[in-house]
Order: structure tokens, then C-alpha cells, then sequence
């Protein structure tokens, strides 16, 4: 049994190698997949070496990531930072969309990437839901669906596998699946995923989003868990053809698996500080019980040592290790560039003012997505926030960033707001402004409204949906850029 749920697995690492530990554990028990995260990525030589040696461990080895776009994005180190997909549902243009991810699936394949965690086919019934956000294309269901079409389309069209995820749809709830329980509400909405499919993606992440409920009184369960919505699913996706689409477990450390564990009489372990489960310590039953409600694959972001123990210790040697690696080639631009200035171009060039001192309220540093943000330039040059912050310096009096650092004793009539999620309460963090101006807002699709509510009809908010150097660069130079 335990082999058969070994090649369920898709495992994460710890760094850019492997320690000699995971090369001993990939080798005996076998995975089905890879996935990497941002931490395994130093440049693009380094990732393409890493994927090689992987499938020389491996045979039949399926690595992927979460290479999203925007936020999501963590190959960006490697790959570049493919543009949000909120704004591109906002240009609205289809085969825009399809040629920025047709550029991201070459520049997977070329560096080994078998299959892409991608694209995010919820449709963001809750402006305010603070996981998908930017990653959604947008808030109508039709727009969601065409642009998921033109996604597949282009990563298949470069040869790499799909994933679309969060069935049944993320994008209605309330509450993060990463941290706690939470139901779709609004946000199961098929029709992106079944036209993904029909587009050619064969494979689905479920998500750990409570579903439905039980006439007999039972305890609701996780999508993941629930045998009975797994089977539906699969044959509602499926058409006919269910024995050729895989259904995805997402991160099974993620907190919301917990209680519905718990409830199934499963040993739950601590969580951790960041609300996520350790790999290593998670007991096999909770891979039984997946396993058994029908998901195919089971994604965990470690090695899950307690549950899958080596019969061997490891030799102590780390097959392979890592040299100093050339960074790689330079990507062409292209689509990315095409995106990012046509976002700018709709945006328009109110906000800089090189008289005005800057008020920038960045709520970026705790969100989730800082850590893949951080890893956009190489090793040892400054991370997406400071090389913002050196853009912004250039275009205004002063800068900035909260009102204890040097305040300024004329009121602000230029407003920076960043952040992946929804804003926190800021009404006391405004009373430096000018009773107008104009405000930038950057990141999540609801700061936006909530920013123009918060100042008044007399300032002008525009907005942009991401948080890297390359999104603001066109604004803040003008319309000579």
C-alpha cells in the first residue's frame, strides 16, 4: 500500500540541490512528481541542471511549479515574472493572453519543467478574498473561461502539461484554504474549468474548500476528502473519458485539512507559526484517506519522512553537487512587455510629480507571495521592493514608506498602496494626505475600490495588479519609456 501511495506523491525540496537525504528518498520510494518552489531556484543554468539530475533519479518524473504569473510565480528567478492574469483580463485580449502563456510554457520546457500548476480558472465572486486576488482573470465567469481557453492553448501549443486549479472555484470564499476551513460560497463556478479542458488540460487541482452538505447529518468534508464529490466530479469533467483526467490534491500540509482530519479520526499534528502542517510529520493515514476519496495526485511541499521512511540510512554523499552556474540566457520581452505597457498606457501618467513628497503604505512585506516576490534578481541584488523604492526615488521630492519615517510638513497629494491581499483598516495611516490627489494602487483588485472610498471623489486612484519593479517602471517614466 505504501508503494501505491508513493506514486501519488509529488514532493517539494529543501534548497537549489537535493541533500543526500532527498537523493536517497527520491530514489527508493519512487514519486510520481517534483514541485518547486522558489527556494529551489537560483538561475536559470542552475534550474535547468536541477531539472536534469531529477529526471536521471526519477524515471517518469513529473516536476512543476506554481509559475502562475504575477505573485505566483516561483521560477521567476530562472524564468522572469510572467504578468498577472488579473491584468489580463482587464485588456481583455484574448490572444495577448495566449502568446504570454505560450512564452511561459517555452521557457518551462526548455529548462525541464514537465507540467505547469496552471492557470487559476476561479472566477473572483468575492472582491475581497484574500487568496486569489490578482491571480483570478477576473470577476465574470465568461471572461474567466475564454482567458483559461487561451492559457491552455498557449501552454500546450509549447508542450507543456497543464494544471488548472482551484476546482471547484477559490475564488468565492472568505477565507484562506492554506490557514483554516472555508466553503466556496459563490465561487463554484464550472465553467472556466470545463472549458479548460475541453481546451485540452488534462488534469484539475481540487481544492481543500468545504462543499455542499451531508443529508445524514455527517460532518461536511473538504472537496479532497469527499469521496462522493470526487466521483461527481470526475465524471461531470471528465466526459466519458475520466480514466485520462488526474485530479490534484492541493498542498495537503495546508491548514484547512485539519479539522476534517481531525473529525476522521486521524492524528493531526501541530501546525507550524505559518498555519501549514509539516511534511515530516504528517501520519500515512492522512495520505490513506486522500488516496481513498479518489485524488491521484497528492501534492506536499517536503519529503513526508514519518509516513514514508527510508529502510536505509543515506551514504552521505549528494550525487552531483551543485557548481558556481552562469546565470543563462536574456528572454526577449515580448508578450510580458506587451502586457505591462498596455496596462501602463490604461493607467496614464498622473502619478508621478517630481514636487511631490510620496506617502507609501506597503503591506506587502507579510503577505505569502513575499518570498517568491523576493526571489525575481539574482543572488545578492536587491529584492522587487527596494529596487521600487530607487524608481520611485527618482520621481518624486521624497519617499516615504509609512508615516513614522521622515513625515513631511506639507500634507501628500501622491498615495502609493501595495499589496497582494485586501487592506487592512488604514483610515489612521491617512491623515498626512491632501484632501486630493492621486493614488496608485498596486496588487490585489479590490484596493482599488476600497482606496476610493477610503480618500473621496476628490482623489483619482488608478491601478496596477502586481508588485514588481517592471510593473511600475512604465508609469513612473512616462509616456517617452
Amino acid at each position: 500500500m505504501s508503494r501505491d501511495l508513493a506514486a501519488r506523491l509529488v514532493v517539494g525540496l529543501e534548497g537549489e540541490w537535493p541533500t543526500a537525504f532527498e537523493f536517497a528518498w527520491l530514489a527508493e520510494w519512487q514519486p510520481a512528481g517534483v514541485i518547486l518552489f522558489s527556494r529551489n531556484v537560483k538561475n536559470y543554468n542552475a534550474l535547468h541542471d536541477l531539472c536534469t539530475v531529477l529526471h536521471e533519479l526519477v524515471p517518469d518524473l513529473e516536476i512543476m511549479a506554481d509559475h502562475e504569473g504575477g505573485p505566483v510565480s516561483q521560477l521567476a528567478a530562472a524564468l522572469g515574472r510572467p504578468p498577472c492574469p488579473w491584468a489580463m483580463g482587464v485588456l481583455d485580449d484574448v490572444g495577448l493572453t495566449a502568446r504570454v502563456f505560450e512564452q511561459t510554457g517555452i521557457r518551462l520546457l526548455e529548462v525541464g519543467i514537465d507540467r505547469v500548476l496552471a492557470p487559476v480558472a476561479d472566477v473572483l465572486t468575492e472582491p475581497r478574498n484574500p487568496v486569489i486576488g490578482a491571480r483570478s482573470f477576473g470577476s465574470d465567469s465568461s471572461l474567466v473561461s475564454r482567458h483559461t481557453i487561451a492559457a491552455v492553448t498557449g501552454l500546450l501549443e509549447a508542450g507543456v502539461k497543464v494544471c488548472l486549479k482551484h476546482w471547484p472555484g477559490h475564488g468565492g470564499s472568505s477565507g484562506d484554504s492554506h490557514l483554516v476551513e472555508t466553503a466556496v460560497h459563490r465561487g463554484a463556478l464550472p465553467a472556466p474549468f470545463e472549458s479548460g479542458l475541453t481546451a485540452g488540460a488534462g488534469a484539475v487541482m481540487v481544492g481543500h474548500l468545504l462543499v455542499g452538505h451531508h443529508k445524514d447529518g455527517a460532518d461536511v468534508l473538504p472537496a479532497t476528502l469527499d469521496r462522493k464529490f470526487i466521483a461527481d466530479s470526475k465524471r461531470k469533467l471528465g466526459r466519458g473519458h475520466v480514466e485520462h483526467l488526474l485530479f490534484f490534491a492541493d498542498d495537503i500540509t495546508m491548514g484547512a485539512l485539519g479539522p476534517a482530519m481531525q473529525r476522521l479520526g486521524v492524528d493531526v499534528p501541530d501546525t507550524r507559526e505559518t498555519g501549514l502542517f509539516d511534511p515530516g510529520s504528517l501520519p500515512v493515514a492522512w495520505f490513506e484517506h486522500l488516496a481513498a476519496a479518489g485524488c491521484d495526485r497528492l501534492l506536499i511541499r517536503g519529503i513526508p519522512a514519518a509516513a514514508f521512511p527510508l529502510t536505509r540510512e543515506p551514504d552521505g554523499r549528494e550525487v552531483g553537487v551543485d557548481v558556481e552556474s552562469p546565470a543563462g540566457p536574456e528572454f526577449f520581452p515580448g508578450p510580458y512587455a506587451e502586457t505591462r505597457q498596455r496596462s501602463w498606457a490604461a493607467v496614464g501618467s498622473v502619478f508621478p510629480d517630481r514636487d511631490a513628497d510620496l506617502l507609501w503604505l506597503d503591506f506587502s512585506r507579510s503577505d505569502r507571495w513575499g518570498a517568491a516576490a523576493g526571489q525575481d534578481t539574482a543572488h545578492g541584488s536587491e529584492g522587487p521592493l527596494e529596487m521600487i523604492h530607487a524608481h520611485l526615488s527618482r520621481m518624486f521630492h521624497s519617499v516615504n514608506i509609512g508615516l513614522a519615517e521622515n513625515p513631511s510638513d506639507q500634507p501628500r497629494n501622491r498615495l502609493l498602496v501595495s499589496s497582494h491581499r485586501p487592506l487592512p483598516d488604514m483610515e489612521d495611516l491617512l491623515d498626512g494626505l491632501a484632501s486630493s490627489g492621486v493614488c496608485l494602487a498596486l496588487g490585489h483588485p479590490s484596493l482599488k475600490t476600497d482606496l476610493e472610498h477610503l480618500l473621496g471623489m476628490d482623489w483619482k486612484v488608478v491601478a496596477l495588479y502586481d508588485i514588481a519593479p517592471d510593473d511600475l517602471i512604465g508609469v513612473l517614466s512616462g509616456p517617452e519609456s
